[in-house]
């Protein structure tokens, strides 16, 4: 039996809709829950977990409890617990008497005269408005937000170029400033290496990658996905470029994301080329393709740490590029002892750059990929919930985002997409990533492996299962904890996103 209540004009945030919905979930008798914002994408979620919204009319500022169970007295409990915890919290700590939490940005002013950069995350239409008041009083913006209209975007970031402010977002996810995280970010050491990226697991992916080889990280700026396109011209990431190479710390300069527009990749190197700062692109299907010392450009984010770590150390990126390719090899000789299928790739993916990099990868291999974040327009799913052939879906991305918690944090929906791939039964490789740090599902492997488990059973095991998890050793949830139970659960985990993504191009049959 199921029972659905829209609450109208009511706007939760997502952290809350996810703590409740757990709390359903071990009520005796529930079998499903979940309450999400009345999205158009959050409706086609709702049905593909089988509940009837058939003649809903909620809209995207009202609440939708749904719940599924065994009787109509054990729904009921449900809905009235579920009210009871979105009105008073059972896990909110009450504050002490000598705790004063501004409940305004002037009040917070009062409290931290001294403060420059405002972290802002509310829901995307009121965001924009919340960000101009921020550069009104002079300080940088870190616009964790999503869902804000590009127009707003451009009248911000073009409000705080005249005062030399940057705007990093929106849908900012990370943001490093002298070593230390904001958002989604890793534990890693702090070294000479200045990073601007798009803001999300391509940033975390580089950051930890120079990690792993054992140099650090000083800065790195997100600018949003939007802001190397024509419309916004790529303010913040040419501001952010600007200061890093006037920057006598910053011995070396990456910058990273999805491909920009031509004239603003153009500006870019420009900049760099005219400041003879040593610096790599990593622009995963950029224009620019030939190295031009002392800067270089990079196909894939391992290769671009790789050089970049080369060049911190004054080492021959030549050799570092080398030494990648060879561990190429290596995973096709893996490929044949694990074993050749045959079928479809589908990846689940909770990076948006990461979703990038693997379909480009895999394209360099012969296997073309359906998305709902393609690089090619013509290759879009018409349906995100319903994938095609080679399908790479990213579950960031605003669809799956509106009224609902970043699969990075709550990791529910994601885990139920194994086992409906696992229904299909053309599917034979499922791709994935693990990402760790700092705002992270505190323990998102032992969620996934239970998923994987699961769906191993409901494969009869024709399913092989390759992933990259993109963590420091120093990280709250623990690297090596994190991979030992992933590959417990028969997951082949990978030192990187792009090698993961050849693994699996390697595995098929073709």
């Amino acid at each position: 039996m199921q029972r659905i209540e829209i609450i109208r004009s009511s706007y939760y945030d997502s952290v809350t809709l996810m703590l409740v919905a757990k709390e359903l979930n071990k009520l005796a008798g529930v079998t499903s829950s979940s309450l999400v914002m009345g999205t158009e994408a959050n409706y086609n979620i709702l049905a593909s977990g089988g509940f009837d919204v058939e003649g809903l009319d909620a809209t995207p500022n009202d609440l939708i409890i749904a719940v599924m169970g065994e009787d109509s007295s054990i729904l009921e409990n449900a809905l009235k617990t579920a009210k009871e915890y979105i009105a008073s919290p059972p896990w909110k700590k009450e504050a002490s008497a000598g705790d004063y939490r501004p409940k305004s940005l002037d009040g917070a002013l009062a409290v931290q005269k001294d403060s420059n950069i405002a972290v802002i995350s509310v829901a995307g239409r009121y965001a924009g408005d919340l960000a101009m008041d921020c550069i009104d009083k002079g300080l940088n913006v870190m616009l964790f937000s999503d869902n804000v209209p590009l127009e707003k975007e451009i009248d911000l970031k073009r409000a705080a170029s005249e005062k030399g402010l940057l705007v990093m977002g929106p849908d900012c996810g990370t943001v490093i400033i002298r070593g230390k995280a904001l958002g989604f970010a890793n534990a890693c050491p702090v070294g000479p290496v200045g990073i601007v990226a798009a803001a999300g697991t391509g940033l975390q992916e580089v950051h930890v990658q120079l990690a792993r080889r054992g140099v650090g990280t000083l800065h790195g700026i997100g600018t949003g996905g939007r802001d190397v396109k024509t419309e916004v011209g790529g303010i913040t990431t040419l501001a952010a470029v600007e200061a890093l190479l006037s920057d006598d710390e910053i011995g070396t300069l990456v910058v990273v994301g999805k491909p920009p527009a031509k004239e603003v990749e153009d500006k870019i190197l420009d900049l760099v080329k005219r400041s003879g700062k040593p610096s790599v692109f990593g622009f995963i299907g950029g224009q620019a393709r030939c190295d031009e010392p002392p800067v270089y450009i990079c196909s894939e984010l391992e290769e671009t740490a790789c050089v970049a770590a080369a060049l911190a150390k004054g080492e021959d990126p030549v050799t570092a590029r080398i030494e990648l390719k060879a561990k190429e090899e290596r995973l096709k000789k893996k490929a044949e002892e694990i074993g050749l299928r045959k079928g479809y790739i589908r990846g689940l993916f909770s990076g948006g750059t990461l979703c990038y990099e693997a379909q480009l990868v895999l394209a360099k291999h012969g296997i073309d990929t359906w998305s709902n974040a393609p690089f090619s327009k013509e290759k879009k799913l018409e349906n995100s919930l319903r994938p095609t052939a080679h399908s790479i879906i990213d579950y960031g991305e605003d669809e799956f985002t509106q009224g609902r918690l970043h699969p990075m944090m709550d990791l529910t929906f994601r885990c139920e997409r194994f086992l409906t791939e696992a229904s299909d039964p053309e599917v034979s490789v499922i791709l994935f990533d693990v990402v760790l740090g700092y705002g992270c599902n505190p323990d998102p492997a032992s969620l996934i492996a239970e998923a994987v488990t699961a769906s191993r059973v409901k494969s009869g095991g024709r399913i092989a299962y390759v992933a990259s998890i993109c963590g420091f050793d120093n990280d709250p949830q623990d690297f090596e904890k994190q991979k030992k139970i992933l590959e417990d659960a028969g997951v082949i985990v990978c030192e990187s996103n792009a090698q993961a993504s050849v693994l699996a191009a390697f595995l098929l049959a073709r």
